[in-house]
């Protein structure tokens, strides 16, 4: 029984170290597929897309009329939306997207489930009692480790030419390339 208690409670922090990434990359990834699966199959409502259009400064282009289909996405304000179609028309690069509500519940549900795992401190309008003093320390590597403050590349460092004259031709020495005559043959 002991042993059964120990393997469970092993699992629940093995899931809450990186299992619930695996599980949500794993669901995300399975809505994109069915998705796109009805992408292909022109099975979505077309009321439902969204058109983004981007100025493109391209020398040489073709005015297309028509869309073709395109794979891909691009996250706006949180929101996942899936590439449609796309065209160039009259000097801008249309697209055609539809959100995928799918995507973006997986990726809050993970957001939502980090933030109560790890105890993340939210901020809202409710209170805690008056007896809880906020009295908390928070301490970081960065208070006890020196920041070093040397460059690692001399070639970038500022001299003054008037006053490191010898530093200067030491540097002239090093990096830049000496102009002299070929051996003669």
């Amino acid at each position: 029984m002991k042993k059964l208690f120990a393997i469970a409670l092993l699992g629940i922090l093995l899931f809450n170290w990186g299992g619930y990434r695996l599980l949500t990359d794993y669901l995300e990834d399975r809505a994109d597929l069915q998705l796109e699966a009805q992408l292909d199959q022109d099975n979505y409502d077309e009321s439902a897309l969204i058109s983004i259009k981007v100025p493109t400064n391209l020398p040489y282009y073709h005015n297309n009329i028509n869309y073709e289909r395109v794979d891909g996405s691009i996250n706006i304000r949180g929101v996942e939306y899936k590439y449609v179609k796309r065209r160039i028309y009259n000097d801008s690069l249309e697209l055609m997207c539809i959100p995928n509500l799918a995507k973006t519940g997986m990726q809050n549900a993970r957001d939502d489930f980090f933030r109560l795992a790890n105890d993340l401190v939210t901020n809202n309008s409710t209170k805690k009692s008056g007896n809880q003093h906020g009295h908390t320390i928070k301490f970081s590597v960065q208070d006890y480790t020196a920041t070093p403050a040397i460059s690692l590349n001399p070639a970038t460092q500022l001299v003054d030419v008037a006053a490191n004259t010898t530093v200067f031709q030491h540097f002239k020495s090093i990096y830049l390339d000496r102009l002299e005559r070929p051996p003669q043959a």
